[in-house]
Formats: structure tokens, C-alpha cells, sequence
């Protein structure tokens, strides 16, 4: 793992929750108005669908953005200057971060209904960052294909053990469209985010249920798995 300094960006997020104890009230510091207009700011943000924007600028334009990478630093100073340019006072603090290095992905489907005798089926794959890798061999077996948590734990734990689950889940564009761009990405990141470990709660860790069913035919990975450990 490599160390590596870079400039980070906080922003605070203002709450018009006011959470106070019994014994010693904490003091208000914004007026009902105040914390009504930033309310609605934010409403107005989220409606304008500036936030989409932005968003599709620094994926689009930027890049991946993992940590102790430059496309990090590149994304902390474009934030920056767009806050600045809203009139915000924005000031750098340095921060020492964990590094994770990509390594080779690979993959390919080596049996499949109606194949011809012999072939195989590249698949293109990026694992996520902080993904474990397999072993030099790669991981071999059976894909089941899920639409939802609800479906994964209707199936159950045995007809997924030792198997890949593959989350089948679209972005909605529709949603996005109407300025809703950030429900739809969180509908989406809910799978991505937390997908291996509810398979691995419900059959033990994804990586080492693949890696036992080794003998089996179906999905071959090397290198780097796309889901995390639980």
C-alpha cells in the first residue's frame, strides 16, 4: 500500500436538526429563518440540477478519483474554485491518505447456453477500489443474476453459496432527467456500496465462496475481484 499527501476539501453540511440535552441545552446558532433558507437553497440546488452537473463534470472530465491519486487532487481544486466562485471562503488543510493501486482485471465467460465448443466470452470488468485480488489462478464459478435485495434473500442462501451474485440494477435516467439525479445514483450506489456484504451475510464471504467452488463452470475472474469481503 502506497502513503500519499494530498489536499482535501471539507464541506460542512448545515442541519436544520436540533438536537439538545437535558441537562446542559445546546445553544442555538442559526435563527428558524436562517436555517429555512438554506433549506430551500438546497431545495433549489437539488431542483436546477447544478449538482448533476457538477458531478458529470468530475466523472466525465476528471476521472476516477480514489484517493492519493492525482485525479483526487485535480477533483479537490476544482471543488475549491467553484466554491470560491460562489463566494465561499475555501482553505486547504493537507491530509496523509491510504493508496490503493489497481492491479490486472480480467475476465471471461467460459460456458453459456448455445455456446460453440471451445469458445469463450471476454468480459470487461473494473474492480471497485479497495477490492481484494484472487489468487494468480483466478476464481471460477456459476453467476446468479439478482434484481434486488429482496430477490437475493428469496433465493437464499443455498442456491448462492459458492456462486458470484451479479446485482442486476439499472440507473434510472428517467429520475435523473427530472433533477433527481441524486436519488437515482443513491438507488444505484446502495448495490454497489454494500452488495458483496449482504451476499456474504447471507452465504459467508463472496471471495471465499468462489474460490471453493473453483471445479465449477461459469464466470472466470483473475486477478481482481469486483465485490469486497464482508
Amino acid at each position: 500500500m502506497k502513503i500519499k499527501t494530498f489536499s482535501l476539501i471539507v464541506l460542512i453540511l448545515l442541519s436544520a436538526n436540533v438536537f439538545a440535552q437535558t441537562a446542559s441545552p445546546t445553544p442555538v446558532l442559526y435563527s428558524e429563518k436562517t436555517l429555512q433558507e438554506l433549506k430551500q437553497l438546497q431545495q433549489h440546488v437539488l431542483n436546477s440540477g447544478y449538482d448533476y452537473k457538477q458531478t458529470a463534470y468530475l466523472c466525465n472530465n476528471i476521472g476516477p478519483r480514489l484517493t492519493g491519486s492525482p485525479q483526487a487532487e485535480r477533483a479537490v481544486q476544482y471543488v475549491a474554485d467553484e466554491m470560491r466562485k460562489l463566494g465561499f471562503e475555501v482553505r486547504l488543510q493537507k491530509l496523509t491518505v491510504p493508496h490503493w493501486v489497481r492491479g490486472e482485471e480480467k475476465g471471461e465467460l467460459v460456458e453459456w447456453e448455445g455456446m460453440a465448443k471451445g469458445s469463450t466470452q471476454k468480459v470487461v470488468l473494473t474492480a471497485l477500489g479497495g477490492s481484494v485480488a484472487t489468487d494468480v489462478k483466478g476464481l471460477v464459478a456459476e453467476v446468479v443474476v439478482v434484481n434486488s435485495y429482496d430477490e437475493l434473500k428469496t433465493i437464499g442462501a443455498d442456491k448462492i453459496k459458492g456462486k458470484i451474485v451479479l446485482y442486476n440494477i439499472k440507473f434510472d435516467k428517467r429520475l435523473a432527467d427530472q433533477n433527481q439525479a441524486g436519488a437515482a445514483y443513491g438507488q444505484v450506489t446502495a448495490y454497489r456500496g454494500n452488495g458483496a456484504i449482504e451476499a456474504a451475510n447471507l452465504a459467508q464471504s463472496a471471495y471465499w465462496c468462489v474460490r471453493r467452488a473453483a471445479r465449477k463452470i461459469g464466470l472466470l475472474i483473475q486477478a481482481e475481484c469486483v465485490m469486497r469481503r464482508a
